[in-house]
């Protein structure tokens, strides 16, 4: 009998007898690299997905023939039937269920074995029915998510060149996919589908990793339920072989603990990141135009301060008053001004008759923002456009800072507000700007802060005419105040607006995430579909579980 390629992620692979005792088959003249695997995951209307690899192997010399490959399937719903697999171009002998993978296959190479010191290539098709789940943070999308099968660590060795491609279904556009875990590499048009393509040039053949998809459920006829909690890997955990049930209790404890305290960490470090993961199409050029607010939300600012910008750009315009600063109360004007952005008026809207804010209609405008922002960013260079910005910013604050005279400093810093406050530094910047020196303080003033306006009218500040004139033309005074003073006021006034204006900063932007990026979820118990060779049940003994099912040959 051909010894076989025992696919298992650890060194042994435990084996029940019919004495119920414990034995050991060890494998130990199995050695190969594994130099390509590359999948490609085609998502098909019905809500199945056809699976097809790429695996190419070099058998070590002295080691073993490559006579059966194991190939690992991402749940048990795959039909055997429409499975076809070739050895270098030439057809296999025969393809079955796996002996040693479930769920998964074994491919029998017969006469084309890899003998060793040669190299052959394995190619596999099959399809899989069960693939299409519904997404968890948002009912209106659905879920792929596919894990490559992989190889026992003991027995394959150096790096592999692993690619995987999802291929949406037909219909999809750009502005409706969404990726889980890691951005993609590449993305590009095939047979009028969109591909997004994730490439690792130094992965490592026994490694799980895991991608992912997501797209308008209405692009598929089939959304399949949610595999029950006790069916996942996690159920299987526990209803694996145990000698002792306490034991599989906390180690299935410590695991749950361990799996939500990541999911934790990875989705606040996701939650600012609010624009959806578009294709950008490069070398097309920036996209000028944007306001300072649009431009913010290019460059991902946080939520908050983008309000506080919006709400400063209303005061500058005369369109709302700030009542109170603690707690915060605004009041909109009666007359309000012409030629407003949908986006201020949709935050004049918000504000409540008792001056509160809404957060509920907040988080709607914030939304509409972001999608409208990613539309005008379309066939532009996202990387470009970034930069370009980010330009701006800093020669908005060098005109400042290189203004000669206190009233032309007042003046840029007035117009360039908006743009100043995108600036990480611009509390230090402001002080050390405005430190000596009077400030010509700008109109909008008396909207920002009424009480303290009218103090510096009256003679908190010194008069000085300015060129400004009223209907009648008779020229105006503008109070002043001291740098220090007037740096001061403002630091803390833009900072406790921010901190004011939502309730929670980060349930206020993950509201909003939810919507336009929504992070991905790490395990079939969520309602993602099941990784592509890992489906399996453990093995607990005690010392630890380990799955036998990374997929692979023998």
């Amino acid at each position: 009998m051909k010894k076989r390629m025992i696919v298992a992620v650890l060194v042994v692979l435990l084996v029940v007898l019919s004495t119920g005792e414990w034995a050991l088959v060890l494998a130990q003249d199995l050695s190969f690299s594994l130099d390509r695997n590359i999948s490609h995951v085609y998502i098909n209307k019905d809500g199945s997905a056809d699976i097809e690899y790429e695996l190419t192997f070099t058998c070590d010399r002295g080691a073993d023939p490559i006579d059966i490959v194991d190939v690992g399937m991402p749940n048990s719903s795959y039909d055997l039937s429409t499975a076809v697999a070739t050895i270098n171009g030439q057809p296999v002998a025969k393809i079955a269920k796996s002996e040693y993978v479930n769920p998964g296959i074994e491919v029998h190479l017969g006469r084309y074995a890899i003998q060793p010191g040669e190299r052959g290539t394995v190619r596999v098709r099959i399809n899989v029915a069960e693939m299409v789940y519904p997404d968890s943070e948002d009912e209106e999308y659905a879920s792929v998510e596919f894990w490559p099968t992989a190889f026992g660590k003991d027995f394959v060795h150096g790096t592999t060149y692993l690619q995987v491609n999802f291929h949406f279904p037909l219909g999809v556009t750009s502005e409706e996919t969404r990726w889980h875990y890691q951005e993609f590499t590449s993305w590009d048009v095939q047979d009028d589908r969109i591909v997004f393509t994730w490439t690792n040039e130094a992965a490592e053949g026994w490694k799980q990793y895991k991608y992912g998809v997501s797209f308008p459920r209405k692009y598929v006829d089939t959304v399949y339920k949610p595999p029950a909690f006790n069916t996942s890997i996690f159920g299987r955990l526990t209803d694996a072989l145990c000698n002792s049930p306490l034991c599989c209790f906390f180690a299935f404890g410590l695991l749950w603990v361990g799996v939500v305290a990541l999911g934790s960490v990875q989705s606040r470090r996701r939650r600012l990141k609010y624009l959806p993961p578009t294709l950008a199409v490069e070398g097309v050029g920036i996209k000028r135009g944007l306001t300072a607010v649009e431009a913010a939300i290019l460059l991902e600012t946080p939520l908050n301060k983008v309000l506080t910008m919006i709400l400063f750009g209303l005061l500058k315009k005369g369109a709302i008053n700030v009542v109170s600063d603690k707690p915060l109360r605004l009041k909109v004007t009666a007359e309000k001004p012409e030629g407003l952005r949908t986006y201020e008026e949709q935050f004049l809207a918000a504000v409540k008759k008792d001056g509160t804010l809404s957060e509920q209609r907040l988080r709607r405008m914030m939304i509409d923002l972001i999608k409208e922002v990613n539309n005008k960013l379309k066939g532009f260079s996202r990387k470009e456009t970034v930069a370009y910005y980010k330009d701006i910013v800093r020669r908005a604050w060098e005109q400042v800072q290189a203004g000669e005279t206190p009233e032309v400093r007042s003046k840029r810093f007035d117009e360039g507000l908006e743009w100043l406050m995108m600036d990480k530094e611009y509390d230090e910047k402001t002080e050390r700007t405005f430190r000596e020196g009077p400030v010509f303080l700008p109109t909008w003033w008396w909207y920002y802060h009424p009480w303290r306006a009218a103090t510096a009218s009256s003679g908190g500040g010194r008069g000085r005419s300015s060129s400004a004139g009223t209907g009648g033309g008779k020229p105006v005074t503008l109070p002043t105040l001291p740098g220090a003073a007037f740096a001061s006021t403002v630091v803390s006034g833009i900072e406790g607006v921010a901190d004011r204006v939502v309730s929670s900063v980060e349930r206020f932007t993950g509201g909003v995430t939810k919507v336009t990026n929504p992070p991905p979820v790490s395990t079939r118990s969520s309602g993602r579909s099941s990784s592509g060779g890992c489906a399996c049940a453990c093995a607990c003994a005690c010392a630890g579980c380990a799955c036998a099912c990374a997929g692979g040959g023998r």
